[in-house]
Protein backbone atom coordinates (compact mmCIF):
# COMPACT_ATOMS: atom_id res chain seq x y z
CA UNK A 1 0.00 0.00 0.00
CA UNK A 2 1.48 3.32 -1.02
CA UNK A 3 1.50 6.34 1.21
CA UNK A 4 -1.16 8.88 0.09
CA UNK A 5 -0.02 12.29 -0.91
CA UNK A 6 -1.15 15.24 1.16
CA UNK A 7 -3.17 17.88 -0.67
CA UNK A 8 -0.78 20.62 0.42
CA UNK A 9 2.25 18.87 -1.01
CA UNK A 10 0.42 17.71 -4.13
CA UNK A 11 -0.63 21.23 -5.06
CA UNK A 12 2.66 22.85 -4.15
CA UNK A 13 4.67 23.78 -7.19
CA UNK A 14 1.72 23.54 -9.62
CA UNK A 15 1.20 26.37 -12.05
CA UNK A 16 -1.25 29.13 -11.10
CA UNK A 17 -4.61 29.90 -12.66
CA UNK A 18 -3.26 32.74 -14.82
CA UNK A 19 -0.01 30.95 -15.69
CA UNK A 20 0.19 29.80 -19.28
CA UNK A 21 0.58 26.10 -19.94
CA UNK A 22 4.07 24.73 -20.01
CA UNK A 23 3.74 23.89 -23.69
CA UNK A 24 3.31 27.58 -24.57
CA UNK A 25 6.70 28.43 -23.06
CA UNK A 26 8.59 25.72 -24.93
CA UNK A 27 9.23 25.04 -28.54
CA UNK A 28 7.06 22.39 -30.13
CA UNK A 29 10.07 21.04 -31.99
CA UNK A 30 11.77 19.89 -28.78
CA UNK A 31 10.80 16.28 -28.26
CA UNK A 32 11.73 16.35 -24.56
CA UNK A 33 9.46 19.30 -23.83
CA UNK A 34 6.32 18.07 -25.54
CA UNK A 35 3.38 16.34 -23.93
CA UNK A 36 4.07 12.73 -22.96
CA UNK A 37 2.52 9.90 -21.03
CA UNK A 38 4.17 8.95 -17.72
CA UNK A 39 4.93 5.33 -17.00
CA UNK A 40 2.65 3.10 -14.94
CA UNK A 41 4.86 3.40 -11.82
CA UNK A 42 5.21 7.18 -11.82
CA UNK A 43 2.21 7.78 -9.57
CA UNK A 44 3.43 5.28 -6.98
CA UNK A 45 7.00 6.61 -7.17
CA UNK A 46 5.77 10.17 -6.69
CA UNK A 47 3.85 9.10 -3.61
CA UNK A 48 6.89 7.26 -2.21
CA UNK A 49 9.18 10.20 -2.84
CA UNK A 50 6.75 12.63 -1.22
CA UNK A 51 6.52 10.30 1.77
CA UNK A 52 10.33 10.24 1.97
CA UNK A 53 10.43 14.04 1.98
CA UNK A 54 7.81 14.13 4.72
CA UNK A 55 9.78 11.54 6.71
CA UNK A 56 12.95 13.58 6.26
CA UNK A 57 11.19 16.65 7.63
CA UNK A 58 10.06 14.67 10.68
CA UNK A 59 13.48 13.12 11.39
CA UNK A 60 15.57 16.22 10.62
CA UNK A 61 17.34 14.78 7.57
CA UNK A 62 18.85 17.46 5.36
CA UNK A 63 17.77 17.49 1.72
CA UNK A 64 18.91 19.81 -1.04
CA UNK A 65 16.52 22.42 -2.41
CA UNK A 66 17.15 21.23 -5.96
CA UNK A 67 15.95 17.69 -5.17
CA UNK A 68 12.79 18.93 -3.44
CA UNK A 69 12.04 21.31 -6.32
CA UNK A 70 12.53 18.48 -8.82
CA UNK A 71 9.91 16.39 -7.00
CA UNK A 72 7.48 19.32 -6.84
CA UNK A 73 7.90 20.03 -10.54
CA UNK A 74 7.35 16.36 -11.31
CA UNK A 75 4.13 16.33 -9.25
CA UNK A 76 2.90 19.47 -11.03
CA UNK A 77 3.71 18.05 -14.46
CA UNK A 78 2.00 14.76 -13.60
CA UNK A 79 -1.16 16.49 -12.39
CA UNK A 80 -1.25 18.82 -15.42
CA UNK A 81 -0.56 16.03 -17.89
CA UNK A 82 2.60 17.66 -19.29
CA UNK A 83 5.03 14.91 -18.33
CA UNK A 84 8.18 14.59 -20.44
CA UNK A 85 11.52 12.83 -20.35
CA UNK A 86 13.41 15.80 -18.93
CA UNK A 87 11.10 16.04 -15.94
CA UNK A 88 11.19 12.27 -15.47
CA UNK A 89 14.99 12.14 -15.53
CA UNK A 90 15.28 14.98 -13.03
CA UNK A 91 12.65 13.38 -10.79
CA UNK A 92 14.22 9.92 -10.63
CA UNK A 93 17.71 11.35 -10.09
CA UNK A 94 16.36 13.42 -7.20
CA UNK A 95 14.44 10.42 -5.83
CA UNK A 96 17.60 8.33 -5.81
CA UNK A 97 19.49 10.95 -3.81
CA UNK A 98 16.58 11.47 -1.42
CA UNK A 99 16.23 7.73 -0.78
CA UNK A 100 19.96 7.46 -0.08
CA UNK A 101 19.76 10.34 2.40
CA UNK A 102 16.54 9.44 4.20
CA UNK A 103 16.85 5.62 4.43
CA UNK A 104 13.25 4.90 5.34
CA UNK A 105 12.07 4.01 7.96
CA UNK A 106 15.37 4.83 9.73
CA UNK A 107 19.09 4.48 9.25
CA UNK A 108 19.42 1.98 12.08
CA UNK A 109 16.56 -0.17 10.82
CA UNK A 110 18.01 -0.18 7.30
CA UNK A 111 21.38 -1.31 8.69
CA UNK A 112 19.69 -4.04 10.73
CA UNK A 113 17.85 -5.27 7.64
CA UNK A 114 21.16 -5.54 5.78
CA UNK A 115 22.80 -7.32 8.73
CA UNK A 116 19.92 -9.75 9.03
CA UNK A 117 20.15 -10.50 5.32
CA UNK A 118 23.88 -11.21 5.71
CA UNK A 119 23.26 -13.59 8.62
CA UNK A 120 20.55 -15.43 6.68
CA UNK A 121 22.88 -15.72 3.70
CA UNK A 122 25.67 -17.08 5.90
CA UNK A 123 23.34 -19.56 7.61
CA UNK A 124 21.98 -20.82 4.30
CA UNK A 125 25.46 -21.26 2.81
CA UNK A 126 26.84 -23.07 5.87
CA UNK A 127 23.92 -25.38 6.64
CA UNK A 128 22.59 -23.62 9.74
CA UNK A 129 18.99 -24.47 10.61
CA UNK A 130 16.81 -21.38 10.24
CA UNK A 131 13.08 -21.16 10.89
CA UNK A 132 11.13 -20.35 7.76
CA UNK A 133 8.84 -18.08 9.77
CA UNK A 134 11.84 -15.98 10.77
CA UNK A 135 12.92 -15.69 7.15
CA UNK A 136 9.35 -14.77 6.20
CA UNK A 137 9.32 -12.03 8.86
CA UNK A 138 12.56 -10.65 7.47
CA UNK A 139 11.18 -10.72 3.92
CA UNK A 140 8.03 -8.90 4.98
CA UNK A 141 10.10 -6.29 6.78
CA UNK A 142 12.23 -5.71 3.70
CA UNK A 143 9.14 -5.44 1.51
CA UNK A 144 7.60 -2.96 3.94
CA UNK A 145 10.78 -0.92 3.87
CA UNK A 146 10.76 -0.80 0.09
CA UNK A 147 7.02 -0.07 -0.15
CA UNK A 148 7.09 2.50 2.66
CA UNK A 149 4.51 0.57 4.65
CA UNK A 150 6.55 0.11 7.82
CA UNK A 151 4.53 -0.21 11.02
CA UNK A 152 5.09 -1.33 14.63
CA UNK A 153 3.76 -4.86 14.05
CA UNK A 154 6.26 -5.49 11.26
CA UNK A 155 9.07 -4.01 13.33
CA UNK A 156 8.37 -6.18 16.39
CA UNK A 157 8.10 -9.34 14.28
CA UNK A 158 11.30 -8.49 12.44
CA UNK A 159 13.44 -7.92 15.52
CA UNK A 160 12.13 -11.06 17.21
CA UNK A 161 13.04 -13.05 14.10
CA UNK A 162 16.43 -11.33 13.86
CA UNK A 163 17.22 -12.33 17.44
CA UNK A 164 16.49 -16.00 16.70
CA UNK A 165 18.49 -15.88 13.47
CA UNK A 166 21.48 -14.34 15.29
CA UNK A 167 21.29 -17.12 17.90
CA UNK A 168 21.22 -19.75 15.16
CA UNK A 169 24.39 -18.50 13.44
CA UNK A 170 26.45 -17.98 16.63
CA UNK A 171 29.45 -17.28 16.93
CA UNK A 172 29.00 -15.31 13.71
CA UNK A 173 27.40 -11.94 14.38
CA UNK A 174 25.84 -9.37 12.10
CA UNK A 175 29.02 -7.30 11.65
CA UNK A 176 31.16 -10.33 10.76
CA UNK A 177 28.81 -11.91 8.22
CA UNK A 178 28.67 -9.07 5.69
CA UNK A 179 30.74 -8.14 2.69
CA UNK A 180 32.40 -5.32 4.62
CA UNK A 181 33.88 -7.84 7.07
CA UNK A 182 35.17 -10.06 4.27
CA UNK A 183 36.72 -7.11 2.47
CA UNK A 184 38.25 -5.89 5.74
CA UNK A 185 39.75 -9.33 6.39
CA UNK A 186 41.28 -9.43 2.90
CA UNK A 187 42.69 -5.92 3.36
CA UNK A 188 44.15 -6.81 6.77
CA UNK A 189 45.73 -9.98 5.35
CA UNK A 190 47.37 -7.95 2.58
CA UNK A 191 48.67 -5.34 5.01
CA UNK A 192 50.16 -7.79 7.49
CA UNK A 193 51.51 -10.03 4.73
CA UNK A 194 53.41 -7.11 3.22
CA UNK A 195 54.56 -6.07 6.69
CA UNK A 196 55.79 -9.59 7.43
CA UNK A 197 57.68 -9.77 4.13
CA UNK A 198 59.32 -6.38 4.70
CA UNK A 199 60.25 -7.27 8.27
CA UNK A 200 61.61 -10.64 7.16
CA UNK A 201 63.85 -9.02 4.56
CA UNK A 202 65.04 -6.45 7.08
CA UNK A 203 65.70 -9.04 9.78
CA UNK A 204 67.54 -11.35 7.38
CA UNK A 205 69.64 -8.46 6.05
CA UNK A 206 70.56 -7.28 9.53
CA UNK A 207 71.27 -10.84 10.65
CA UNK A 208 73.61 -11.39 7.70
CA UNK A 209 75.31 -8.07 8.36
CA UNK A 210 75.74 -8.93 12.03
CA UNK A 211 77.10 -12.35 11.10
CA UNK A 212 79.73 -10.77 8.86
CA UNK A 213 80.52 -8.17 11.53
CA UNK A 214 80.94 -10.85 14.17
CA UNK A 215 83.19 -12.85 11.87
CA UNK A 216 85.35 -9.80 11.17
CA UNK A 217 85.48 -8.93 14.86
CA UNK A 218 86.45 -12.48 15.80
CA UNK A 219 89.09 -12.52 13.06
CA UNK A 220 90.53 -9.22 14.28
CA UNK A 221 90.70 -10.47 17.86
CA UNK A 222 92.43 -13.71 16.84
CA UNK A 223 94.96 -12.02 14.53
CA UNK A 224 95.79 -9.33 17.08
CA UNK A 225 96.25 -11.92 19.79
CA UNK A 226 98.54 -14.01 17.59
CA UNK A 227 100.55 -11.08 16.27
CA UNK A 228 101.04 -9.59 19.74
CA UNK A 229 102.90 -12.71 20.78
CA UNK A 230 104.71 -13.09 17.45
CA UNK A 231 105.83 -9.44 17.42
CA UNK A 232 107.84 -9.81 20.62
CA UNK A 233 109.37 -13.11 19.53
CA UNK A 234 110.24 -11.73 16.09
CA UNK A 235 111.74 -8.60 17.63
CA UNK A 236 114.08 -10.66 19.83
CA UNK A 237 115.07 -12.91 16.94
CA UNK A 238 115.82 -9.93 14.71
CA UNK A 239 117.97 -8.33 17.38
CA UNK A 240 119.94 -11.55 17.85
CA UNK A 241 120.40 -11.89 14.10
CA UNK A 242 121.54 -8.26 13.84
CA UNK A 243 124.16 -8.91 16.55
CA UNK A 244 125.41 -11.96 14.67
CA UNK A 245 125.70 -9.95 11.43
CA UNK A 246 127.51 -7.14 13.27
CA UNK A 247 130.06 -9.57 14.72
CA UNK A 248 130.69 -11.13 11.32
CA UNK A 249 130.98 -7.67 9.80
CA UNK A 250 133.64 -6.73 12.35
CA UNK A 251 135.63 -9.77 11.31
CA UNK A 252 135.21 -8.83 7.64
CA UNK A 253 134.05 -12.38 7.04
CA UNK A 254 131.82 -12.11 3.95
CA UNK A 255 131.32 -15.87 3.80
CA UNK A 256 129.99 -15.89 7.35
CA UNK A 257 127.63 -13.03 6.53
CA UNK A 258 126.28 -14.91 3.51
CA UNK A 259 126.01 -18.09 5.57
CA UNK A 260 123.94 -16.28 8.18
CA UNK A 261 121.22 -15.66 5.58
CA UNK A 262 120.42 -19.39 5.44
CA UNK A 263 121.28 -20.41 8.97
CA UNK A 264 118.74 -22.17 11.15
CA UNK A 265 117.88 -18.99 13.12
CA UNK A 266 117.55 -17.08 9.83
CA UNK A 267 115.19 -19.71 8.40
CA UNK A 268 113.05 -19.46 11.52
CA UNK A 269 113.05 -15.66 11.26
CA UNK A 270 111.99 -15.86 7.60
CA UNK A 271 109.09 -18.15 8.48
CA UNK A 272 108.02 -15.93 11.36
CA UNK A 273 108.37 -12.82 9.23
CA UNK A 274 106.31 -14.30 6.42
CA UNK A 275 103.51 -15.31 8.80
CA UNK A 276 103.69 -11.94 10.51
CA UNK A 277 103.40 -10.05 7.21
CA UNK A 278 100.51 -12.28 6.15
CA UNK A 279 98.68 -11.49 9.38
CA UNK A 280 99.36 -7.79 8.82
CA UNK A 281 97.77 -7.90 5.38
CA UNK A 282 94.79 -9.88 6.69
CA UNK A 283 94.31 -7.42 9.53
CA UNK A 284 94.61 -4.51 7.11
CA UNK A 285 92.00 -6.13 4.84
CA UNK A 286 89.59 -6.45 7.78
CA UNK A 287 90.14 -2.81 8.65
CA UNK A 288 89.56 -1.87 5.00
CA UNK A 289 86.17 -3.65 4.99
CA UNK A 290 85.12 -1.92 8.18
CA UNK A 291 86.36 1.39 6.81
CA UNK A 292 84.26 0.91 3.68
CA UNK A 293 81.21 0.26 5.88
CA UNK A 294 81.80 3.29 8.10
CA UNK A 295 82.44 5.47 5.05
CA UNK A 296 79.15 4.37 3.48
CA UNK A 297 77.40 5.36 6.71
CA UNK A 298 79.02 8.79 6.61
CA UNK A 299 81.31 8.10 9.58
CA UNK A 300 84.50 8.49 7.56
CA UNK A 301 87.45 6.17 7.00
CA UNK A 302 89.22 4.33 9.81
CA UNK A 303 92.44 6.09 10.78
CA UNK A 304 95.08 5.40 13.39
CA UNK A 305 94.28 7.56 16.42
CA UNK A 306 98.01 8.24 16.92
CA UNK A 307 98.58 9.98 13.58
CA UNK A 308 97.30 13.11 11.94
CA UNK A 309 94.47 12.61 9.44
CA UNK A 310 95.31 12.29 5.76
CA UNK A 311 93.84 14.26 2.93
CA UNK A 312 90.55 12.74 1.77
CA UNK A 313 92.07 11.76 -1.57
CA UNK A 314 95.27 10.37 -0.09
CA UNK A 315 93.92 8.02 2.58
CA UNK A 316 94.47 4.41 1.53
CA UNK A 317 91.38 3.43 3.53
CA UNK A 318 89.15 5.95 1.81
CA UNK A 319 86.23 4.14 0.18
CA UNK A 320 86.80 5.73 -3.21
CA UNK A 321 90.59 5.26 -3.11
CA UNK A 322 90.95 2.03 -1.20
CA UNK A 323 91.96 0.08 -4.30
CA UNK A 324 94.31 2.58 -5.91
CA UNK A 325 97.77 1.23 -6.68
CA UNK A 326 101.04 2.66 -7.86
CA UNK A 327 99.67 2.51 -11.42
CA UNK A 328 97.44 5.51 -10.70
CA UNK A 329 98.43 8.62 -12.69
CA UNK A 330 99.23 10.51 -9.50
CA UNK A 331 101.97 8.05 -8.62
CA UNK A 332 103.77 7.66 -11.94
CA UNK A 333 107.54 7.39 -11.73
CA UNK A 334 107.35 6.60 -8.04
CA UNK A 335 106.65 10.21 -7.12
CA UNK A 336 104.67 10.29 -3.91
CA UNK A 337 103.39 13.21 -1.93
CA UNK A 338 103.58 11.84 1.61
CA UNK A 339 105.90 9.61 3.61
CA UNK A 340 103.07 8.28 5.81
CA UNK A 341 102.19 4.84 4.53
CA UNK A 342 98.52 5.34 5.49
CA UNK A 343 98.34 8.35 3.19
CA UNK A 344 100.10 6.76 0.23
CA UNK A 345 98.87 3.59 -1.52
CA UNK A 346 102.29 2.96 -3.08
CA UNK A 347 104.10 3.09 0.24
CA UNK A 348 101.33 1.05 1.89
CA UNK A 349 101.83 -1.73 -0.62
CA UNK A 350 105.58 -1.80 0.00
CA UNK A 351 105.33 -1.92 3.78
CA UNK A 352 102.64 -4.62 3.76
CA UNK A 353 104.37 -6.95 1.31
CA UNK A 354 107.67 -8.77 1.76
CA UNK A 355 110.68 -7.64 -0.25
CA UNK A 356 112.73 -10.54 -1.61
CA UNK A 357 115.26 -11.86 -0.86
CA UNK A 358 114.64 -11.97 2.87
CA UNK A 359 117.37 -11.02 5.34
CA UNK A 360 119.60 -9.85 2.50
CA UNK A 361 121.46 -6.57 2.33
CA UNK A 362 119.19 -3.99 0.65
CA UNK A 363 120.28 -2.61 -2.69
CA UNK A 364 121.45 0.97 -2.74
CA UNK A 365 119.24 3.45 -4.52
CA UNK A 366 120.82 5.57 -7.29
CA UNK A 367 122.31 8.72 -5.80
CA UNK A 368 121.99 7.48 -2.24
CA UNK A 369 124.71 9.13 -0.16
CA UNK A 370 124.19 6.74 2.75
CA UNK A 371 124.15 3.22 1.27
CA UNK A 372 122.67 0.44 3.43
CA UNK A 373 124.95 -1.77 5.48
CA UNK A 374 124.81 -5.50 6.13
CA UNK A 375 123.01 -4.91 9.43
CA UNK A 376 120.16 -3.23 7.50
CA UNK A 377 119.10 -6.71 6.34
CA UNK A 378 116.93 -6.98 9.45
CA UNK A 379 115.30 -3.56 9.00
CA UNK A 380 112.46 -5.04 6.95
CA UNK A 381 111.39 -7.09 9.98
CA UNK A 382 111.46 -4.07 12.29
CA UNK A 383 109.48 -2.14 9.67
CA UNK A 384 106.77 -4.81 9.67
CA UNK A 385 106.57 -4.60 13.46
CA UNK A 386 106.25 -0.79 13.32
CA UNK A 387 103.53 -1.01 10.67
CA UNK A 388 101.75 -3.62 12.76
CA UNK A 389 101.48 -1.11 15.61
CA UNK A 390 99.52 1.26 13.36
CA UNK A 391 97.34 -1.50 11.93
CA UNK A 392 96.71 -2.84 15.43
CA UNK A 393 95.53 0.57 16.64
CA UNK A 394 93.20 0.91 13.66
CA UNK A 395 91.93 -2.67 14.04
CA UNK A 396 91.12 -2.28 17.73
CA UNK A 397 89.39 1.03 17.04
CA UNK A 398 87.39 -0.57 14.22
CA UNK A 399 86.60 -3.55 16.42
CA UNK A 400 85.20 -1.24 19.09
CA UNK A 401 82.95 0.36 16.46
CA UNK A 402 81.76 -3.06 15.32
CA UNK A 403 81.04 -4.23 18.84
CA UNK A 404 79.12 -1.03 19.62
CA UNK A 405 76.97 -1.33 16.50
CA UNK A 406 76.43 -5.06 16.97
CA UNK A 407 75.52 -4.56 20.62
CA UNK A 408 73.03 -1.80 19.84
CA UNK A 409 71.40 -3.71 16.99
CA UNK A 410 71.34 -7.02 18.86
CA UNK A 411 70.16 -5.56 22.14
CA UNK A 412 67.54 -3.09 20.97
CA UNK A 413 66.72 -3.12 17.25
CA UNK A 414 66.56 -6.84 16.47
CA UNK A 415 64.37 -7.72 19.50
CA UNK A 416 61.85 -5.09 18.39
CA UNK A 417 61.88 -6.36 14.80
CA UNK A 418 61.56 -9.99 15.88
CA UNK A 419 58.72 -9.14 18.26
CA UNK A 420 56.99 -7.19 15.49
CA UNK A 421 57.50 -10.09 13.07
CA UNK A 422 56.11 -12.53 15.63
CA UNK A 423 53.07 -10.31 16.13
CA UNK A 424 52.48 -10.24 12.36
CA UNK A 425 52.71 -14.03 12.24
CA UNK A 426 50.20 -14.39 15.09
CA UNK A 427 47.84 -11.86 13.51
CA UNK A 428 48.02 -13.62 10.14
CA UNK A 429 47.11 -16.92 11.79
CA UNK A 430 44.22 -15.27 13.60
CA UNK A 431 43.05 -13.59 10.39
CA UNK A 432 43.13 -16.91 8.58
CA UNK A 433 41.03 -18.53 11.30
CA UNK A 434 38.61 -15.58 11.46
CA UNK A 435 38.18 -15.55 7.68
CA UNK A 436 37.42 -19.26 7.61
CA UNK A 437 34.90 -18.95 10.45
CA UNK A 438 33.43 -15.58 9.35
CA UNK A 439 34.28 -14.04 12.73
CA UNK A 440 36.41 -11.10 11.55
CA UNK A 441 34.97 -7.87 12.94
CA UNK A 442 35.81 -4.79 10.85
CA UNK A 443 36.31 -2.54 13.88
CA UNK A 444 37.13 -4.74 16.87
CA UNK A 445 39.63 -6.90 14.99
CA UNK A 446 41.41 -3.84 13.64
CA UNK A 447 41.79 -2.37 17.13
CA UNK A 448 42.90 -5.74 18.54
CA UNK A 449 45.53 -6.19 15.82
CA UNK A 450 46.97 -2.73 16.35
CA UNK A 451 47.07 -3.27 20.09
CA UNK A 452 48.83 -6.61 19.50
CA UNK A 453 51.53 -4.98 17.36
CA UNK A 454 52.00 -2.12 19.84
CA UNK A 455 52.30 -4.53 22.76
CA UNK A 456 54.79 -6.66 20.83
CA UNK A 457 56.99 -3.63 20.13
CA UNK A 458 56.92 -2.66 23.81
CA UNK A 459 57.87 -6.21 24.78
CA UNK A 460 60.71 -6.18 22.23
CA UNK A 461 62.07 -2.95 23.67
CA UNK A 462 61.93 -4.12 27.28
CA UNK A 463 62.82 -7.82 26.94
CA UNK A 464 66.53 -7.05 27.22
CA UNK A 465 65.97 -5.76 30.75
CA UNK A 466 65.05 -9.27 31.89
CA UNK A 467 67.93 -11.11 30.19
CA UNK A 468 69.60 -12.08 33.47
CA UNK A 469 66.31 -13.18 34.97
CA UNK A 470 65.50 -15.28 31.90
CA UNK A 471 68.93 -16.93 32.12
CA UNK A 472 68.19 -18.16 35.63
CA UNK A 473 69.59 -15.27 37.63
CA UNK A 474 67.90 -13.47 40.47
CA UNK A 475 69.03 -9.92 39.77
CA UNK A 476 66.64 -7.50 38.11
CA UNK A 477 67.93 -4.21 36.75
CA UNK A 478 66.34 -0.90 37.83
CA UNK A 479 65.10 -0.42 34.28
CA UNK A 480 63.25 -3.72 34.47
CA UNK A 481 61.70 -2.66 37.77
CA UNK A 482 60.64 0.62 36.15
CA UNK A 483 58.98 -1.25 33.30
CA UNK A 484 57.13 -3.54 35.70
CA UNK A 485 56.00 -0.53 37.73
CA UNK A 486 54.69 1.15 34.61
CA UNK A 487 52.87 -2.00 33.54
CA UNK A 488 51.18 -2.39 36.93
CA UNK A 489 51.01 1.24 38.02
CA UNK A 490 47.92 0.68 40.18
CA UNK A 491 49.69 -2.08 42.12
CA UNK A 492 52.77 0.13 42.45
CA UNK A 493 50.78 3.02 43.93
CA UNK A 494 49.10 0.59 46.33
CA UNK A 495 52.59 -0.48 47.42
CA UNK A 496 53.56 3.19 47.88
CA UNK A 497 50.46 3.79 50.00
CA UNK A 498 51.36 0.87 52.24
CA UNK A 499 54.93 2.11 52.50
CA UNK A 500 53.75 5.59 53.50
CA UNK A 501 51.42 4.07 56.08
CA UNK A 502 54.27 2.06 57.58
CA UNK A 503 56.70 4.99 57.68
CA UNK A 504 54.22 7.63 58.82
CA UNK A 505 51.48 5.94 60.88
CA UNK A 506 48.36 8.04 61.54
CA UNK A 507 48.27 10.00 64.84
CA UNK A 508 46.07 8.39 67.54
CA UNK A 509 43.11 10.47 68.80
CA UNK A 510 43.32 11.96 72.36
CA UNK A 511 41.29 9.96 74.95
CA UNK A 512 37.93 11.48 75.75
CA UNK A 513 37.47 12.94 79.26
CA UNK A 514 34.83 11.29 81.42
CA UNK A 515 31.58 13.19 81.86
CA UNK A 516 30.53 14.59 85.24
CA UNK A 517 27.82 12.75 87.18
CA UNK A 518 25.69 15.88 87.30
CA UNK A 519 25.78 16.23 83.54
CA UNK A 520 28.07 19.25 83.52
CA UNK A 521 31.21 19.73 81.49
CA UNK A 522 34.21 17.71 82.64
CA UNK A 523 36.54 19.63 84.93
CA UNK A 524 40.23 19.82 84.16
CA UNK A 525 42.53 18.28 86.74
CA UNK A 526 43.65 20.85 89.27
CA UNK A 527 43.54 21.81 92.91
CA UNK A 528 39.75 21.74 92.96
CA UNK A 529 39.27 18.90 90.54
CA UNK A 530 39.84 15.19 90.76
CA UNK A 531 43.41 14.01 90.60
CA UNK A 532 44.78 10.89 89.07
CA UNK A 533 46.38 9.87 92.36
CA UNK A 534 43.88 11.20 94.87
CA UNK A 535 40.83 9.25 95.88
CA UNK A 536 37.31 10.57 96.02
CA UNK A 537 36.78 13.61 98.26
CA UNK A 538 35.65 13.04 101.76
CA UNK A 539 32.46 14.97 101.19
CA UNK A 540 31.59 12.60 98.39
CA UNK A 541 31.80 9.46 100.55
CA UNK A 542 28.39 7.88 100.58
CA UNK A 543 26.98 6.83 103.88
CA UNK A 544 25.86 3.27 103.90
CA UNK A 545 22.92 2.24 106.02
CA UNK A 546 22.44 -0.85 108.09
CA UNK A 547 19.29 -2.86 108.14
CA UNK A 548 16.63 -0.97 110.01
CA UNK A 549 17.83 2.33 108.57
CA UNK A 550 20.50 2.62 111.27
CA UNK A 551 23.11 5.01 110.10
CA UNK A 552 26.57 3.68 109.62
CA UNK A 553 29.24 5.97 110.91
CA UNK A 554 32.36 6.82 109.13
CA UNK A 555 35.04 4.19 108.96
CA UNK A 556 37.56 4.07 111.75
CA UNK A 557 40.18 6.71 111.53
CA UNK A 558 38.03 8.94 109.34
Amino acid sequence: MSVPTTPEFAGHGARGENEPPASENKGDTDADNGHGQPGPRVAADLAKCEALISHAAETGTLLTKEDVDAVRNARAAFDDGVWNRTIGSAFYAAMSRIAASVQYPGRRIVDDLDHCRDMVSYGAQNGRLLDEHDIEAMSKARAAQQDHTWNPEIESAFYAAMSRIAHAVTPVVAETAGEEAREGARRAIRIYTHSAIALTLLVVSLSCLLFVANQVSTDIAMVVKGNDTAALTLHNQLQAHAVAIAEADKKKDLAAIVALQNSQPALQIKEELQNFATNNRQLFADVSRISAFTTSLGLGAIRSPYKAPCDAEENVLNFQGAYRTSHSPKYYDGQVGSGDWQCNPDVARKVLEITLPLLAKPNAEPGDTNPPSDVDAVQQGFQKIAVYQDIRAMALYANDIILSIVGAVTGFLLPVLYAWLGACAAILRQLSADSAANTFHPEHSKVANRAHVTSAIIVGISIGLFSKLLEGGKDVSPLAVAFIAGYASDKFFFFVDRLVGAMFPPRADAPARPARPDGGAPRPPGPNGPSATSGPPKQAVARATLPGNAPLGPPPGA
